[in-house]
């Protein structure tokens, strides 16, 4: 990527996040421009504005211009503008002086904007004025989505990224994969989760910065396209993910004939990982009771066949949309037989074109024969990121020193969590999901943060923030800061700073780094690892549960939500295999830890929670822990995973989605991905 050399010299690293202003540019020495390649996934549109968009904030305080091609001319011409500067009526006069078709370029503020033909004489075109050198800082190149393929696999071209205008997160999981297939082309990838805006996307079109955050998300992409490593524009792992058609872009015909093996591949990719991000936006939908509290059904609730039902219709539904037909698509969930499968798995049957194939795969095929057979296929899961660690009970660090609960991933006091729950419930009542991107922060970490923003006035000095007392939040989204301003007060939460229109303190409570609050949450309301029990532990067991968990230092939810999987609290149960009392011990482990009567509820809580400390200090990471628990620490340690037992696998994603869905966000978001 001889091109980017010479980019980078004029575009900065990222500055300081938060309120700060955009980055400053400096200008770059002449030089070779990078190529970037822009187009519009299925459903979003804006792409060419974007890229404009993106064209500007690289050519602002550049000596230089960007060009903006786009193939296939837009309805509406784009004429010159009194606007332009000098750079681009310089690129202007460069691009004109090679002749038709390019006598079309129009100078627009900081951008040259040329339309040449679509399909691959358009390209041809776009080759042939690369290798003039015109005198640009930026070469964006928008491509209609047929056409993608071709202008990505194009060696005259040597782009150096690809732009992408898709919508998102209902299109995440067929981006990922459009990003893997350029990051393994060595290409950089940005995705543009939505449109710029109709005024902002006129003044990009016209050359000049489209202002506010539009102008921020421009600078940012072009930062991504010009400065950013490959492979973290996107990760593969998926979140929200969903079935966007990118495939479909280098997809032919399956189901007739396709000119290549890896594309049913990516067919069957593409269906596996759809019905997994099924799977994962369900999940918490099979815990959910099935009735209301007034006898009627619950609409939240999702019976297991349904669950499956849906996560086979997203994958015959991607494959359908990538031009599988649905007798060449097959879907199976090889853990279907455990209580809330995560598994799904496509096959996708095709036929090569034997005249479409090179010479020696064209000869190697049965002559007698046009087509040959192919079969491809994929397996997705769902599941909680291995990696992911237990958190501290109490806080240290700051001035705040008592337990901690947990919200969202994010530590705080324990009353503070509970006026949260109350402000996001009624959030969610008027449409509006709320964010926590940061709560308590010990002054170790204050210290990190100010030294990568030293201002004051964005960044308490350590020793200095609020957010070491515990009672701070800082909420999002955007969209979401008029309604706080309306009704955090209600909740007892007061914006701090009227700059800082997300930082909310709560004020009902025992003053903040007082000796009060350090003594908040005994009894049910707060425990050192809670921050409040489920409701669904009856009142004879809470205590013990509280006790052992600050006795072992293991959260008070984990040990209810293990018991009720185990038991479902009967401390007489005994298993099939001989499982014995509330947290079914088998006679060898009890008798490990001291438990002479499984039998007794009290005293088998008590080893619970000590094996679990044992096994989380082990394994590090509670999806591993619980695994260990339910199989043995050995069939965790010898692949370092949840061993593929469909029981283990089972246990474990109930015990997560039952800590979801009391409230104590200890599971993290399931993660999507392609585990063959």
């Amino acid at each position: 990527m001889a091109r980017l050399a010479a980019i980078r010299d004029f575009i900065l690293e990222p500055g300081p996040p938060a309120a700060s202003a955009e980055p400053a540019r400096r200008p770059a020495a002449p030089g070779p421009a990078a190529v970037v390649l822009a187009t519009s996934l299925e459903g979003a549109g804006g792409a060419p504005a974007v890229a404009a968009a993106v064209g500007v904030a690289v050519a602002v305080g550049s000596p230089r211009a960007a060009l903006l091609v786009e193939l296939g001319p837009p309805e509406r011409g784009r004429r010159p503008t009194m606007l332009a500067s000098a750079a681009a009526r310089e690129l202007e006069d460069s691009v004109r002086a090679l002749g038709e078709p390019f006598k079309r370029a129009a100078a627009r503020g900081n951008v040259c904007h040329l339309a040449l033909p679509g399909g691959e004489e358009g390209l041809d075109r776009v080759a042939e004025l690369l290798e003039a050198e015109p005198p640009v800082s930026l070469a964006l190149v928008h491509v209609p989505p047929g056409l993608w393929p071709d202008a990505v696999d194009d060696q005259r071209l040597r782009p150096s990224g690809g732009l992408m205008c898709a919508e998102m997160p209902a299109n995440r999981a067929l981006v990922a994969l459009a990003v893997r297939e350029l990051h393994e082309r060595g290409l950089r990838a940005r995705v543009a989760g939505r449109p710029l805006g109709r005024v902002a996307s006129r003044r990009a079109l016209a050359g000049v910065e489209p202002g506010g955050a539009a102008s921020r998300r421009a600078s940012r992409l072009a930062r991504g396209l010009l400065a950013g490593q490959a492979g973290q524009s996107l990760p593969l792992v998926l979140g929200a993910a969903a079935a966007l058609i990118f495939t479909a872009l280098i997809l032919t015909a399956i189901g007739g004939a396709v000119t290549g093996k890896a594309r049913a591949q990516r067919a069957a990719d593409l269906a596996a990982l759809s019905g997994a991000r099924s799977m994962r936006d369900d999940f918490d939908r099979l815990f959910a009771p099935a009735l209301l509290a007034d006898g009627s059904p619950n609409p939240a609730h999702v019976t297991k066949a349904e669950y499956l039902a849906r996560a086979r219709t997203a994958a015959r539904t991607a494959a359908r949309r990538n031009d599988v037909p649905a007798e060449r698509v097959r879907i199976r969930f090889p853990d279907a037989g455990s209580f809330a499968p995560l598994r799904v798995r496509a096959r996708v049957s095709a036929e090569l074109d034997r005249d479409a194939l090179p010479g020696p795969e064209a000869a190697a095929g049965n002559r007698r024969r046009r087509d040959i057979p192919v079969v491809a296929s994929a397996e997705a899961e769902a599941s909680a990121p291995p990696s992911w660690n237990g958190m501290p009970a109490m806080a240290s660090g700051g001035g705040y020193s008592g337990p901690l609960a947990y919200r969202q991933g994010k530590p705080m006091r324990p009353d503070v969590a509970e006026a949260f729950d109350r402000m996001a419930a009624a959030a969610r009542r008027d449409g509006i999901s709320l964010v926590i991107t940061s709560a308590f922060r010990s002054d170790a970490e204050q210290a990190e943060l100010f030294a990568q923003n030293p201002d004051p006035t964005w960044v308490a000095p350590p020793g200095k923030s609020l957010h070491r007392c515990g009672t701070e939040l800082d909420l999002g989204p955007a969209s979401a800061y008029g309604w706080l301003a309306r009704n955090a007060p209600r909740f007892g939460f007061l914006k701090r700073y009227s700059w800082e229109p997300w930082h909310f303190g709560y004020t009902r409570g025992p003053a903040p780094c007082s000796e009060a609050g350090n003594s908040i949450g005994g009894g049910d309301g707060g425990s050192a690892s809670t921050g409040g029990l489920p409701s669904f532990v009856p009142s004879r067991f809470r205590e013990p549960i509280l006790r052992a968990a600050a006795r072992w230092n293991v959260s008070a939810g984990l040990l209810a939500a293990q018991i009720l999987a185990e038991s479902n609290f009967n401390p007489n149960a005994v298993s099939p295999a001989g499982a014995q009392g509330i947290a079914q011990f088998m006679p060898g482990t009890a008798a490990s830890y001291g438990l002479d009567d499984p039998f007794d509820p009290e005293k088998a809580i008590n080893a619970q929670a000590h094996l679990m400390s044992d096994l989380l200090r082990q394994f590090r990471s509670i999806p591993l822990a619980l695994a260990a628990y339910n199989a043995g620490p050995g069939a965790v340690a010898a692949c370092d995973c949840v061993p593929p037992y469909p029981e283990t696998q089972a246990y474990v994603a109930r015990i997560l989605g039952l800590l979801d869905g009391a409230g104590e966000l200890l599971a993290p978001e399931l993660e999507v991905r392609l585990v063959e």
